[in-house]
């Protein structure tokens, strides 16, 4: 391989890194504004507890607490859905306590959980 070979595949590796790297942050992002969403229907759903609590309100009826829990839900899961594929991107596996590992590790750096072998290993 001459040495304009090995720059031209230097720079292909360091444009694909690149775009790896811009697909797992939007993901990042995306997650980051479904946390922010989560967090706001939690206090409108306190905010309708508290005032039925203080009697400023006769009561909270389940219908209309049901679409904000199912948008939570929905939530959670597409933040979920988000980090398999950052770590898809980012060749890493995720642990029970949420941190992520390379995918040969077999110890998580931060609980120090064992990852069980993949079958067949």
């Amino acid at each position: 391989m001459g040495f304009l070979d090995k720059v031209k595949s230097g720079l292909n590796d360091a444009g694909n890194k690149a775009k790896v790297l811009v697909d797992v942050n939007r993901l990042k992002l995306q997650n980051s504004s479904k946390r922010k969403e989560i967090e706001e229907i939690q206090q409108q759903i306190g905010q309708l507890v508290f005032e039925a609590a203080v009697g400023r309100r006769v009561e909270v009826a389940i219908h209309e607490l049901q679409p904000k829990y199912d948008r939570i839900l929905a939530l959670e899961l597409e933040i979920q859905e988000n980090k398999a594929q950052i770590n898809a991107l980012s060749d890493e596996k995720e642990c029970v306590c949420g941190k992520s590992a390379p995918l040969e590790a077999k110890f998580c750096s931060a609980c120090g959980r064992t990852f069980d072998a993949a079958p067949g290993l």
